[in-house]
């Protein structure tokens, strides 16, 4: 067992120089991974979670992680974690471990997170996603990144026994393994019994298993990311899918999962017709948003809560930083010529300062919005002229519209209203400049 740690661990170059953070339950499985890490002299701290579920039982864990640290003399960090038991009280207990984790990891400066995750936890998640539905990802165990890494992972529960045994070491047993109420439980207790009467050899099986699934995975990962290049194209930090392009692809719905696999999103079949859907439907997870805009898809955060909807400005400001970065710039008739008036882009608007209104006031769009875009006849209202403009769902919340205290100005970037544009007669010019 002491030889598969070490080749385990030996994948990290330079492992014997880093530091590194251990988890500890107080059970089994971490005392172990404790003393191996401790027996092979690596620079290691521990943490340890103190959730409180179990009364007495919690923080006789607590003492007990105390005393093994002082016997390996090593740094122990603890945390008291309350769970809020109206949620999933597993969900609620691992997430606010891992953050805690990450913070230490941040503040500490370790190079790796160590769990003591072996081969029979790989097996039953294994069988939990096969059970729940998954791709292959799901089905590959106990994943390892640059953050986790799993030492014990090509090591067996029966081993981790024996060591534990032969080394006469001392682990608290937590009394909810025992119980069935949980699915891990359930397949731990009753499912793979029953599987290894059959099949005695099942965990080297399922570890062959796991090497083939993985092999299987970085096939995908070449596949997906060589396709990716040429399908989508990134812009203003959005994800474009050409649809057109993502039609020609044997395996479809393969790609669109690989994409999105890590957004949030769960509603599989409808992800998978909304390529076909009509222009404007989409699909939102908790924090991104999928939606089809004409032949493509695009992919966006949600846009984050701002301060305020808008902004009022009584008098003209140099520059401003919120809700984007502009500078503004009153000039005389006589500083700028009509042809480099012409000549500006859609980031520059240039308009009549006689004709303003105070307060200027910079805010998003509301029902019933319209102005009268330059070059056009009569008004329109603003969300006829994004159609016709072909602007997103996405690109919309973007965009701010820069108004007086009677009209809108400017919608920023796109269109100022014709009502303020500069003739023969105007004296005074405003020039806003996008950054």
């Amino acid at each position: 067992m002491q030889e598969k740690f070490i080749k385990h661990i030996k994948q990290v170059p330079d492992y014997a120089q880093k530091k590194y953070l251990l988890a500890v339950s107080g059970g089994i499985d971490s005392v172990v991974l404790a003393h191996l890490l401790h027996q092979n002299k690596l620079n290691f701290e521990m943490a340890h979670c103190n959730f409180a579920l179990r009364g007495d039982e919690s923080n006789q864990d607590e003492e007990f992680v105390k005393k093994l640290a002082k016997q390996l003399d090593v740094p122990l960090h603890i945390k008291k974690c309350p769970v809020n038991t109206k949620e999933n009280t597993q969900l609620a207990a691992r997430n606010q471990r891992y953050e805690w984790f990450n913070k230490l990891k941040h503040t500490r400066h370790f190079d790796y997170i160590l769990t003591a995750h072996h081969l029979n936890d790989a097996i039953e998640t294994f069988f939990i996603n096969l059970l729940r539905g998954t791709g292959i990802q799901g089905l590959l165990g106990i994943p390892e990144n640059e953050t986790y890494l799993r030492p014990l992972l090509d090591i067996s529960r029966e081993e981790i026994h024996k060591y534990a045994k032969e080394k006469q070491l001392q682990w608290r047993e937590d009394s909810s393994n025992a119980s069935v109420k949980y699915l891990r439980n359930k397949i731990r207790h009753n499912l793979i019994p029953e599987i290894k009467k059959i099949s005695p050899e099942f965990e080297l099986i399922m570890q062959r298993t796991f090497k083939h699934l993985q092999e299987t995975n970085g096939i995908v990962l070449d596949w997906f990311e060589g396709h990716k290049k040429e399908i989508i194209k990134e812009k203003n930090e959005e994800q474009i899918l050409d649809i057109e392009k993502w039609k020609n692809l044997k395996n479809k719905n393969r790609f669109l999962f690989q994409w999105l696999k890590n957004y949030g999103f769960s509603d599989w079949e409808s992800i998978y017709q909304l390529p076909f859907a009509q222009s404007g439907k989409y699909h939102q997870s908790g924090n991104h948003l999928l939606l089809k805009h004409n032949n493509q898809l695009i992919l966006s955060q949600k846009p984050a809560s701002l301060k305020n909807d808008s902004y009022i400005f009584n008098s003209i400001p140099e520059q401003i930083q919120e809700p984007f970065a502009a500078k503004f710039e009153i000039l005389h008739e006589n500083q700028i010529s009509l042809d480099e008036i012409k000549k500006a882009g859609k980031n520059i608007l240039f308009i009549d300062f006689d004709k303003l209104n105070f307060p200027l006031i910079i805010r998003k769009k509301r029902d019933g919005d319209y102005f009268y875009p330059l070059g056009m006849k009569g008004k329109k209202k603003l969300s006829d002229f994004y159609k016709d403009e072909k602007i997103s769902m996405t690109e919309k919340e973007k965009i701010w519209l820069f108004c007086d205290n009677k009209n809108i100005v400017w919608v920023s970037g796109k269109r100022p209203d014709d009502r303020y544009k500069i003739n023969a007669k105007t004296k005074k010019i405003l020039k806003i400049t996008l950054l």
